[in-house]
């Protein structure tokens, strides 16, 4: 028998911060909606605590804070697994870094007046939009059947 959406959430926190292994969609997709409700209601106990005004200001969130600093390590923990159940290394996942420090580069040069800095912006926007869209397919591709080189299939289990 199959586990419930609510046990589905809570797989990856029984499993922090183990990066070896494999992660079906489930695990991963549920674990994402997972991460937007208690990120939606660390916000919701902030605009409490602070007010609206506040929080669209900027003001700094401690209930968000604290949720997304309990929540990282099992995302990514559980992001790497999902990767390697498609036979993808977990390295991947610093993919869009690279078109992160384009966009940071331009962004300075933009703001410092360097002629032409604009065409490096739009292209590191692409070029982060396209990997982007990369990991999620990755993400919502059927793993590998069978065992791969990350260990056992996890559906088969």
């Amino acid at each position: 028998m199959d586990k419930s959406a609510t046990q589905w959430m809570v797989e990856p926190l029984k499993k922090y911060a183990t990066f070896s292994g494999r992660a079906r969609r489930k695990e991963y997709w549920w674990f994402q909606l997972f991460l937007i409700l208690a990120t939606l209601l660390a916000f919701c106990v902030d605009v409490m605590l602070n007010g609206l005004d506040a929080m669209i200001a900027g003001a700094t969130g401690y209930a968000g804070a604290l949720v997304s600093l309990a929540l990282f390590l099992p995302g990514l923990a559980v992001a790497v697994r999902r990767l390697h159940d498609t036979d993808r290394r977990g390295w991947w996942l610093l993919m869009p870094g690279i078109p992160a420090v384009i966009l940071g580069g331009a962004a300075g040069a933009i703001a410092v007046g360097v002629e032409g800095a604009g065409k490096w912006l739009a292209a590191g926007g692409l070029l982060l939009g396209i990997v982007s869209v990369l990991l999620i397919v990755w993400y919502c591709s059927r793993g590998t059947i069978g065992e791969n080189r990350f260990g056992p299939d996890p559906i088969s289990e």
